[in-house]
């Protein structure tokens, strides 16, 4: 890694388009073109995006598909294939608990499957699916294969579904890789302070310990002969929020592909994204994704163009507490019962939305050391940690691998899905 600049360089003047490593200062005033809050510190923004002098078509969004599904709300964007947007005009339609929004008026009925009816057609069967993936992951439904298995399976085995067990396989196998960093059994520790509420409550040490002594991956049992699942800890319970979004985003995405769409971006609260070609089909570029600032709402930390990969933010911005002076944010060690603190939060490009989610938690938590230990040995394209800067409420930037940036990060809009 490079030496890094002097903190007081600004982050947005960097981003040319070159590798950066190091760290940067980023306090300077909030531009004009300010993005929308995000839950995560991830902002997702369609529109006439920032382009190089050699390409000239503008790019925006024909069709916006919205399902809300394990307390969040996915959309799947799909590129204008009408570069002329004067000639159309939005159309808004329901199909089950599918929103469209559509930019034109194509031709759902066409057998083409390369014409922009087909795409929409192929984007509303993703979203459908997520009917199936919230009834086996949510935690929030009694019947859920996740809610049977904490229900049931500190007494006795309980068989799921290929897809759950295939997941919490994975999700095992992310637990041993960060060392217990992310661990989806930390739900009791999330309880315990309070988060699964949203309120935040400090717990008293008795109290951690108590959460603690029933958190553990390495307490799972997987029976692979059976796709069972058992607890070997009483008290023990799964919750997948921490990997599960990504997932769903895989499968959306490789749905998708099965049906010849190419182009088009998929995101789930914000904190989790995948993108596939272009935005501007033909162009190369991808899609413009910004990065807000995690604990500033108005100000955006950069912008850059995803293609052919998923990106995941991990961080404390937006769910936090505050007691006796000092905050308290939602992203808990399992290891310890407390919140991580080293990092503001971490964004991690990958090829698989799911391992981004998983890893971005677990490296957030293990802190910026694991995450500069980590991007060699793991199949990391990029990562962005946001460090606390050195004046009060500033962020000190530091990148590892390529990014392909946007300069400036403020000429991307704002998030505005076409259609609306």
């Amino acid at each position: 890694m490079n030496q890094s600049p002097s903190p007081a360089e600004e982050f947005p003047s960097r981003l040319s388009g070159q590798r950066i490593a190091g760290q940067h200062d980023s306090d300077s005033p909030p531009q004009e073109q300010s993005p929308k809050a995000t839950p995560s510190g991830t902002e997702v923004s369609t529109g006439s995006a920032a382009t190089p002098p050699s390409s000239t078509s503008d790019s925006y969004s024909i069709c916006q598909v919205t399902r809300k599904a394990m307390a969040t709300e996915f959309v799947i964007l799909l590129p204008s294939l009408d570069s002329d947007h004067s000639r159309t005009t939005p159309s808004h339609r329901h199909r089950s608990d599918t929103e469209v929004d559509v930019l034109g008026s194509p031709d759902l009925n066409s057998p083409d499957l390369n014409s922009p009816g087909a795409a929409v057609e192929a984007a509303v069967e993703a979203a459908d699916l997520l009917e199936g993936i919230e009834a086996d992951l949510t935690i929030y439904r009694p019947t859920s294969e996740i809610s049977r298995i904490n229900l049931l399976a500190g007494e006795t085995p309980v068989v799921v579904s290929e897809s759950t067990f295939s997941l919490l396989q994975r999700a095992v196998y992310w637990g041993a890789q960060t060392g217990g960093a992310f661990d989806v059994t930390a739900g009791p520790l999330v309880e315990a302070w309070g988060f699964t509420q949203r309120s935040g409550k400090k717990p008293t040490a008795q109290e951690i310990k108590k959460a603690c002594d029933c958190v553990g991956y390495q307490h799972l049992r997987l029976a692979p002969a059976d796709r069972s699942v058992a607890f070997a800890v009483p008290g023990m319970a799964i919750n997948l929020g921490g990997i599960g979004k990504g997932d769903a985003l895989d499968r959306l995405a490789k749905h998708l592909r099965s049906r010849g769409v190419r182009d088009f971006l998929i995101h789930g609260g914000n904190s989790s994204v995948i993108a596939s070609g272009d935005q501007t089909p033909g162009s190369g570029l991808g899609w413009a994704v910004g990065l807000a600032h995690p604990t500033k709402p108005n100000r955006r930390l950069a912008g850059i163009w995803l293609r052919d990969q998923a990106l995941a933010t991990s961080g404390s911005g937006k769910q936090f507490f505050h007691h006796q002076g000092r905050r308290y944010g939602h992203v808990i060690d399992p290891r310890t019962g407390y919140p991580a603190g080293d990092l503001l939060s971490l964004t991690l490009l990958m090829d698989h939305a799911a391992d981004a989610d998983a890893l971005a938690t677990g490296l957030f938590v293990s802190g910026s050391e694991a995450v500069r230990d980590q991007f060699q040995q793991q199949q990391i394209s990029a990562a962005l940690m946001v460090h606390r800067g050195i004046k009060q409420d500033s962020a000190s930037l530091e990148t590892l691998g390529d990014f392909h940036w946007i300069d400036p990060p403020e000429s991307i809009p704002p998030t505005d899905f076409a259609g609306r």
